[in-house]
């Protein structure tokens, strides 16, 4: 069974750049503290704190676990491919594979690039990234499943 996995150095590594952008978040919070400032700096100084939090936040805690616990994002074979929740998902019953570059949701933060396999039955089945593979790895390993799905052997 082939794994996909990520280097572990470079997800400490975002971690630790998304940690450098929190921690001007709380900066912004001891700025807050000063007794001389006016009632439109304190706005401005907590939405920035605000904003920082609620776009870089989720990206640490979600970096930091990748960088503690270190497991494959997903493994398949010649039969299925197989999710970190214990799902199989034959290479049979999945019509298509797609690349999804990163992008924002409508809550305005930041979703990292995720293979959506299209399955026969009309459901999706999405398999995140987590920002922690390079654009060549997600090209590379695009390349390969759907190698693989169209009936290619696993080198």
């Amino acid at each position: 069974m082939q794994s996909i996995s990520y280097r572990r150095k470079l997800a400490f590594g975002k971690a630790m750049s998304t940690l450098i952008l929190i921690s001007g978040c709380s900066v912004l919070v001891y700025a807050l503290t000063e007794d001389n400032l006016g009632i439109g700096e304190a706005i401005y100084y907590a939405s920035g704190m605000l904003i920082g939090f609620w776009f870089f936040g989720p990206q640490l805690i979600r970096l930091l676990s990748l960088t503690f616990f270190k497991k494959p994002l997903f493994s398949y074979d010649q039969n299925h491919i197989a999710l970190n929740d214990g799902t199989l998902i034959p290479w049979s019953s999945i019509q298509k594979i797609e690349l999804h570059e990163s992008s924002m949701n409508k809550w305005v933060q930041s979703v990292p690039p995720f293979y959506r396999l299209k399955l026969k039955n009309k459901e999706q089945v999405d398999i995140n990234t987590y920002h922690v593979l390079s654009t060549d790895e997600l090209k590379r390993t695009l390349k390969t499943l759907r190698r693989v799905h169209n009936g290619a052997s696993i080198e």
